[in-house]
C-alpha cells in the first residue's frame, strides 16, 4: 500500500493508492523586465555571472530553496506561474508572483530518500499541462514509488483547482522503474495524445520486446486508454529501441524529438516516429541495419542531454526564434566547469523527420564552482528562458534586456 499525498484549498487530504557557452551580439529592440518576478518580489532579481551567455542577455536568480528540482513548465493560461517538481520529496511546487508558495501543489510519496545521485534517480520527474488546460484544468506528472516488492513507475493526472491538486488519479500504473533508467518524461502531441518515455530499467533487452514498456515511447488518450490507431491497437507503445530517453518535445509541425543518454558514449537525439525501432541494446549510434532507424545526432562523449524546448517568444532577437534549446547536464559527479556538457546549446534543424541535419552553438555555459547541473529548461509567454539546477536548489532566467542594480 502507498500513500500519495496532496494538499488542498481546505486542508491536507491523504490518498491510498496500491502498489503504489556564446557568441555575437545584436541590435534588436531590449525590453525591460516586467514589475516583479522572482525571489526578490518587485526588486531587481540577483545576477549569475557564473552562467556564460551572448552579449545582451541577462541571467538572475529566479527562485531558490527548491528540493533536487528537476522539470520545469509554465500552464498555458497566460499566468507565468512556473510549476518545479522536486525529484524525490514529490512535491510540484509553484513561483507565482516573485515567490515560491509555502505549500506544494501536490505531494506525492515517492519513497525516495538519500539525496541524488547517491539514492538513484527515482522520483518525480515527468510534468505537462492539458491542451485543453484553460477549460479542464488537468495537470500530468509522472514518477517513480519505491515499495518492497521494488520500483513502480506511474503516470498521475490531477486538476489544477486554485494552486491545489484534486481529483488525483493514476491513469497507467506499474511501469518498470529502477534506480535509474526510470519512467523520464511526458509530452503532449499536437494529436492531443500524451507521449510517455520510459528508460530500459537496467533491463536492456526488453527495449527490443514488443510486450514490454522497457526502453519505449508509449503513447496515450488523455485519460489514460490506447489510442485506436497506436502500431497495436491492444498496445501503448509507439516506439521502441531506447535506453534512457530523458526528454520529449514537439516542434511547432508536430515533430517529436528524444533526447537519449548512452552507457559511456554515444549519446543520441532521435526523432520519434510511429512504429520505428530505435536499435538498443543491438545498436549504439548510427547502423546499417534498414530494421533500426538512426538518430539525427550522435554525441561520441557524454553530455547526457536532458530536458529541450522550442522558444517562439518574442524577446529574443530573431536569430534564436522558433530554435530547439537543448540542456547538456553533464557528468553527474563532476565539480567545476566542463568543457562540454553543463551548458545550454541552441540546435538549428535542416529539413524534417529522420532525416534533419542539426547543428549546435552553446548559448549559455556553466561557470561554477563546486557542484551545480542545470537538468530542466521552459519558457515562459515573454520568451524567457527558465533554467534549473538540480544541485544548488535553483532556478535561472535568461533574458534578452538591460538590468538594475542586483540584489
Amino acid at each position: 500500500m502507498k500513500i500519495i499525498k496532496f494538499n488542498l484549498f481546505l486542508g491536507i487530504f491523504i490518498i491510498f493508492l496500491h502498489a503504489c557557452s556564446g557568441s555575437g551580439g545584436s541590435d534588436d529592440f531590449i525590453s525591460t523586465p516586467p514589475d516583479g518576478g522572482g525571489t526578490g518580489g518587485g526588486n531587481t532579481l540577483r545576477l549569475v555571472p557564473e552562467i556564460l551567455v551572448p552579449s545582451g542577455f541577462i541571467v538572475e536568480e529566479f527562485a531558490k530553496g527548491l528540493n533536487l528540482p528537476t522539470t520545469i513548465a509554465f500552464p498555458p493560461d497566460g499566468s507565468n506561474r512556473l510549476f518545479v517538481n522536486e525529484l524525490q520529496s514529490g512535491q510540484v511546487r509553484i513561483v507565482q508572483n516573485g515567490t515560491l508558495n509555502v505549500l506544494p501543489f501536490v505531494d506525492l510519496e515517492t519513497m525516495v530518500t538519500g539525496g541524488f545521485p547517491s539514492a538513484g534517480e527515482n522520483g518525480l520527474i515527468g510534468l505537462a499541462f492539458d491542451p485543453d488546460y484553460a477549460i479542464n484544468r488537468y495537470v500530468y506528472v509522472s514518477f517513480a514509488v519505491r515499495t518492497p516488492d521494488g520500483t513502480i513507475g506511474k503516470v498521475a493526472r490531477m486538476k489544477d483547482q486554485s494552486n491545489r491538486a484534486t481529483d488525483f488519479e493514476v491513469i497507467l500504473d506499474n511501469l518498470p522503474s529502477a534506480a535509474g533508467h526510470q519512467i523520464e518524461t511526458i509530452a503532449f502531441g499536437l494529436d492531443g495524445k500524451l507521449y510517455v518515455s520510459v528508460g530500459d530499467a537496467f533491463e536492456d533487452a526488453k527495449a527490443q520486446d514488443p510486450n514490454e514498456f522497457n526502453g519505449k515511447i508509449l503513447r496515450m488518450n488523455p485519460d489514460g486508454t490506447i489510442p485506436s490507431d497506436n502500431p497495436d491497437s491492444n498496445s501503448y507503445v509507439w516506439a521502441s529501441g531506447l535506453r534512457n530517453s530523458f526528454g520529449l518535445v514537439f516542434s511547432s509541425n508536430g515533430t517529436l524529438y528524444a533526447s537519449e543518454n548512452g552507457p559511456n558514449e554515444k549519446d543520441e537525439l532521435n526523432v520519434i516516429s510511429k512504429a520505428n525501432n530505435y536499435g538498443w541494446p543491438t545498436v549504439l549510434g548510427n547502423s546499417t541495419d534498414p530494421n533500426f532507424t538512426n538518430p539525427i545526432h550522435v554525441w561520441n562523449n557524454i553530455v547526457a542531454p536532458t530536458s529541450m524546448v522550442f522558444n517562439n517568444g518574442t524577446n529574443f532577437p530573431d536569430k534564436y526564434k522558433n530554435k530547439m534549446f537543448i540542456v547538456l547536464f553533464g557528468r553527474t559527479f563532476s565539480d567545476g566547469p566542463d568543457p562540454i556538457s553543463k551548458r545550454v546549446q541552441v540546435a538549428t534543424i535542416q529539413n524534417a523527420g529522420p532525416d534533419a541535419t542539426i547543428s549546435f552553438e552553446d548559448f549559455a555555459t556553466y561557470n561554477f564552482f563546486g557542484k551545480g547541473n542545470p537538468i530542466g529548461i521552459a519558457v515562459d509567454s515573454n520568451g524567457f528562458l527558465f533554467l534549473s539546477d538540480i544541485f544548488q536548489g535553483k532556478i535561472f532566467r535568461i533574458r534578452f534586456g538591460t538590468s538594475g542594480v542586483p540584489l
